[in-house]
């Protein structure tokens, strides 16, 4: 046979590596999984983690910091030649709880005429509907203006959205890490082998 029949070097085959300098692993050797879909879901842990662990972290200390739970109410006076609707209900002052009582003192005495509950608030349909409220002899339309209600949710949120937090950090910075390994692991079997 002649020489023009020898059969070509396969392509495929990878050349001589030089021994002279650091072996580090190439994007070839890398696996998908460690290189696309490890941090991609790392990502995603990240991105459910974050509001998990906000909510929950604020469900444990919002009644610890008086986020929540005291409802404020407004006191705005009423002139005497009005007359409100029938459907109003009046209440008289007497019948205000302790709590009710100083949040209308702190509302009649406050420039935005609004006051805070803190305490039970025996009259809360009355109010939520508005009701008019004779003190000291003048009259105020008493309503409640926000609930403030607590925000319920599991508190395990918190430590759910904490650990997706740190699970995703790793999935995310497992590509860096996969590359340092394995170069680290090609120089000491090239130091071996010397």
């Amino acid at each position: 046979m002649s020489g023009s029949d020898e059969t070509p070097s396969d392509a495929t085959e990878s050349p001589a590596t030089d021994e002279t300098g650091p072996v580090e692993p190439t994007a070839g050797s890398e696996s998908l999984l460690l290189t696309y879909a490890a941090p991609f879901l790392g990502v995603l842990l990240i991105a459910a983690g974050l509001p998990l662990a906000i909510v929950g972290g604020y469900v444990v200390v919002q009644d610890s910091v008086g986020l929540c739970g005291t409802p404020t109410i407004t006191a705005t006076p009423v002139e005497e030649d009005d007359t409100p609707p029938e459907t109003v209900e009046t209440i008289p002052a007497t019948d205000l709880t302790p709590a009710e009582r100083q949040a209308l003192e702190e509302a009649i005495d406050s420039p935005l005429r609004e006051g805070r509950v803190d305490g039970d608030l025996g009259n809360r349909a009355a109010l939520l509907e508005g009701a008019l409220v004779e003190y000291e002899g003048e009259r105020y339309y008493v309503q409640i203006a926000s609930r403030n209600s607590c925000l319920e949710v599991e508190p395990l949120l918190f430590p759910i959205g904490a650990i997706a937090i740190l699970v995703g950090i790793v999935g995310v910075l497992t590509p860096p890490i996969y590359r340092r390994m394995a170069g680290f692991e090609e120089r000491m079997d090239r130091e071996r082998r010397d």
